[in-house]
């Protein structure tokens, strides 16, 4: 008992550490893993002979498994201990990239993001899940924050680093990296996870009936149409940015990078702006924010035929706006669903980091189609189109005041056991 409970939880320091920061590792694998085909898009296309367009659906299937499997197999595991959870999702994700990083053929590698797809729903789950147990209320927010910190750092750093090798070498050495971070995960887990208590499972129908209260069905749909706007462009992100300003694999590393770098200000500005102003007005700012970078950035492709060196600056310039905005999105979401469903806020927060997926896979398919249909140019252009149904969508519910459910429940929502602080 006095394991579980760590030293840390009486003192000062945050208990099992050194487990939490395992499970960022975990994460930071998972992320780099579903963002990183971006940047090597031209390469696994040039390899398996298709096309840019179709190399592209292979982020559209990674997250459309995320978003599917994660409220399904979360479900069907829910009796499922967190360590055999933890070890068997990385395991899955670790042979989902070999498979990937060995591929034939176009068939099998999208095979392999399917799995890919569905471990890594199960992994970030699960160790949210794991980190708020091991750990004592005050350092519970802290402990949240590391593991999905992860995810922030692979867009950061991941990413970048992940298509810069792509480029040097394979796109197939980067997934085989990804599967070497996976591994060492696994190793990691063993030597640091404490026994964790299993919460109370939580049935499929009581995860339906929060993603049916009006409140959170509006901002999930925000939700989607807002992260499928960012995601059309991003998943072609290095593909508009070499039609655009010309640049190497290597400058388009730099690119990403920057992008990823502008991602982490966001996400500290956005906890500020959704503190200060409010969720909504933070949630709003940002949305509209990218879609001013967008036209911009439509703007800057047709200024490259007529000065290629200003369209660079104002292409980067644009981009790292981009990334700022955008970022000030998924916390403020968050807290919006969560004041929304007061009654059951960590099944809310399921649902929507459920659609925040679907909207990556909306987002890629319909940049593939405008690539299919159109050229690169026209990306930000169908992203800002969806961005603006966002913001309407957001605006009328500002209009609507948040209704708590706390201490009983609306629309038959009842409080979940697992939404329930664990002892």
């Amino acid at each position: 008992m006095s394991r579980r409970n760590g030293r840390g939880g009486a003192g000062t320091g945050m208990p099992h550490r050194s487990a939490v920061l395992v499970l960022a590792l975990g994460a930071f694998a998972v992320g780099t893993d579903g963002y990183v085909t971006t940047g090597i898009l031209q390469s696994i296309a040039d390899d398996l002979r298709v096309s840019v367009s179709l190399a592209g659906q292979l982020v559209t299937v990674f997250a459309l498994s995320y978003a599917v499997s994660a409220p399904v197999l979360m479900t069907l595991t829910a009796n499922v201990g967190r360590r055999v959870m933890l070890h068997g999702s990385l395991g899955v994700f670790l042979f989902a990239n070999v498979l990937g990083a060995l591929a034939p053929g176009y068939p099998t590698l999208l095979t392999a993001r399917v799995l890919a797809g569905a471990s890594a729903a199960v992994y970030m789950n699960t160790a949210v899940a794991a980190a708020t147990a091991m750990t004592d209320e005050r350092h519970r927010g802290r402990a949240v924050a590391f593991v999905v910190g992860g995810l922030s750092l692979a867009t950061a750093l991941g990413v970048p680093l992940g298509t810069l090798v792509g480029a040097l070498g394979s796109w197939r050495v980067t997934l085989g990296l990804i599967a070497a971070l996976a591994a060492l995960g696994i190793a990691a887990l063993a030597l640091t996870l404490p026994a964790t208590p299993s919460p109370p499972p939580v049935t499929m129908s009581a995860r339906l009936r929060v993603a049916a209260e009006p409140a959170v069905l509006l901002a999930v749909l925000a939700n989607t149409c807002a992260v499928a706007g960012g995601f059309t462009v991003y998943t072609y992100l290095a593909v508009f940015a070499r039609d655009v300003t010309g640049l190497s694999a290597a400058g388009v590393s730099g690119v990403l990078f920057a992008w990823g770098v502008a991602a982490a200000a966001g996400t500290a500005v956005g906890g500020r702006m959704s503190d200060r102003r409010g969720p909504d007005r933070a949630y709003l700012t940002g949305v509209l924010g990218v879609v001013a970078a967008f036209t911009a950035l439509a703007l800057t492709a047709l200024l490259t035929r007529f000065a290629e060196g200003p369209a660079t600056v104002a292409f980067l310039l644009a981009t790292v706006a981009w990334g700022v905005l955008y970022w000030i999105v998924p916390g403020a979401q968050i807290q919006r669903v969560m004041d929304r469903a007061p009654a059951a806020p960590t099944i809310a927060v399921s649902v929507s980091s459920a659609s925040s997926y679907l909207g990556v896979a909306l987002g890629g398919g319909l940049g593939g189609a405008t690539l299919s249909l159109a050229s690169s140019p026209f990306l930000p252009l169908t992203g800002a189109a969806l961005l603006v149904a966002a913001a309407v969508l957001t605006a009328r519910q500002m209009k609507e005041p948040v209704v708590s459910c706390a201490g009983g429940h609306r629309h038959g929502v009842a409080p979940p056991p697992s939404d329930r602080p664990s002892r």
